[in-house]
């Protein structure tokens, strides 16, 4: 149980991100839902989104339109996230997401173009890798593809393709979000690292980038997840 959601906490989390200009590209939703997600505490992701939505609904000039792009950057970054912390655990961050979403915000067709080809799919992949990775893509994807040949497919052409490289409700650095968020309550600080350069090189600001890394951080302090390794930095 997320039981330490409160609106305290969420205050907390909030005022560790940069304040933006338009709210819904201050990303501490984001990471915060996606964080509650990967620390197995799905119940912390409709507090996120009623929190969030509550302050959307205090501005003035907002739409619907704003209120549904929050819900399905929430939404693409929770599956988006699930290729790293398992879906298991994003299924069920994701039902609890849909049930708090006001039936309004709810989408009911597909956001991804099921007629794109696999060569645009691989190629859209290969060039987010590549943008995500920069110099060391060189070493890291031949890395992948040594260590299982299967693995470096489905990681350029299906992970990064189909899943990542959709870019239209989550852009490219929240993108790097979502798997920072996701990769910190993993205990995998290879990959922290990993990412959270690459977060800048798809143009996150340090200071963006430390922030996600903190309210990972402490959702999956507060969640009771052990960590047995330093988390990076930037």
């Amino acid at each position: 149980m997320a039981d330490f959601a409160t609106p305290e906490f969420l205050d907390e989390l909030k005022s560790l991100y940069p304040a933006p200009s338009n709210y819904v590209d201050g990303d501490w939703f984001l990471a915060a839902g996606i964080a509650f997600s990967s620390s197995n505490c799905p119940d912390g992701v409709p507090r996120v989104l009623s929190y969030a939505l509550e302050d959307l609904d205090k501005l003035p000039g907002t739409s619907d339109e704003d209120c549904r792009l929050l819900v399905r950057k929430m939404r693409d970054g929770i599956f988006k996230s699930g290729m790293i912390s398992g879906y298991p655990k994003a299924i069920n961050a994701l039902a609890t997401l849909y049930e708090a979403t006001p039936e309004v915000l709810r989408d009911t067709e597909l956001l991804r173009d099921p007629s794109r080809s696999k060569e645009e799919i691989a190629a859209a992949g290969q060039a987010y890798f590549d943008s995500t990775y920069g110099d060391t893509a060189a070493t890291v994807q031949p890395m992948l593809r040594s260590i299982y040949p299967d693995l470096e497919h489905f990681t350029t052409k299906l992970g990064y393709g189909y899943v990542y490289a959709f870019l239209e409700m989550t852009s490219a650095k929240e993108t790097s979000f979502a798997m920072i968020s996701a990769l910190i309550a993993n205990d995998t600080p290879r990959q922290v690292e990993w990412h959270l350069t690459g977060a800048i090189r798809n143009g996150a600001t340090v200071e963006e980038v430390r922030a996600v890394r903190e309210i990972a951080l402490r959702i999956a302090v507060k969640a009771g997840i052990s960590l047995k390794h330093e988390v990076p930095n930037i």
